[in-house]
């Protein structure tokens, strides 16, 4: 068994104390961890850490003052060497990519059992990354959907031929089938044939909404 020591030291930086008392519960009979100070936001951290030479610190994101992606960001860079491990109840993929951009080691949900918890701490101390499975699947389904969208062909408006073009632009100066047929020397027949495909192609219901489009995508002044 390893003695006091020789045990991880580590802070618990949150601002819930019923969760607190329950991590302190979780390690308290650890052979491997030992805490040896509590803090309630990023502020008092950083004030700690010059009294408590910890080995790594286990973070919550949401707290008063400063909160964890901030108070990481000037821990590591006021004491590089301790390591943070993220410990929220927060799955959102944003704060957990946030987090450990910002030095953490590692990131746990705080549904996570003792033994996980000890083995992150362990793994983390040890110079390793740990990120629990619950992680690992938000930040793959990130990662996934950012590559999708940054190789998603961007939408392109519809294909307007040169004479759908000039339908348009007669249609948005109110002349008539009639008026347009004449204009362009087709039949009206072949007119309302352009304009009723111009209404599927461009997904809209009606001469207004043809118009709308047309100015909207610089088709028309």
């Amino acid at each position: 068994m390893a003695t006091i020591k020789n045990k991880i030291k580590i802070i618990i930086c949150d601002d819930h104390q019923i969760f607190v008392e329950g991590l302190k519960a979780l390690i308290k009979d650890s052979d491997q961890v030992t805490m040896i100070g509590e803090a309630s936001n990023g502020e008092e951290l950083l004030e700690l850490a010059k009294l408590k030479d910890a080995d790594v610190v286990l973070m919550d994101i949401f707290m008063p003052k400063i909160n964890g992606i901030e108070a990481t960001q000037k821990l590591k860079l006021i004491y590089p060497d301790i390591k943070i491990l993220g410990l929220t109840m927060v799955e959102e993929a944003k704060q957990i990519s946030d987090m450990i951009k910002a030095g953490a080691s590692g990131y746990l949900l705080k549904t996570s059992g003792r033994d996980e918890l000890v083995e992150a701490i362990v793994k983390v101390h040890a110079g390793e990354r740990y990120l629990s499975n619950e992680v690992s699947i938000k930040l793959l389904d990130r990662m996934l959907n950012t590559n999708e969208a940054l190789h998603e062909i961007p939408e392109r408006n519809p294909p307007i031929t040169k004479r759908e073009h000039e339908i348009i632009q007669l249609i948005a100066q109110e002349l008539t089938n009639e008026e347009i047929a004449r204009k362009l020397n087709n039949s009206p027949m072949t007119i309302i044939t352009h304009r009723k495909n111009l209404l599927r192609k461009l997904n809209v219901k009606n001469t207004a909404g043809l118009v709308r489009y047309a100015v909207q995508h610089g088709l028309v002044n």
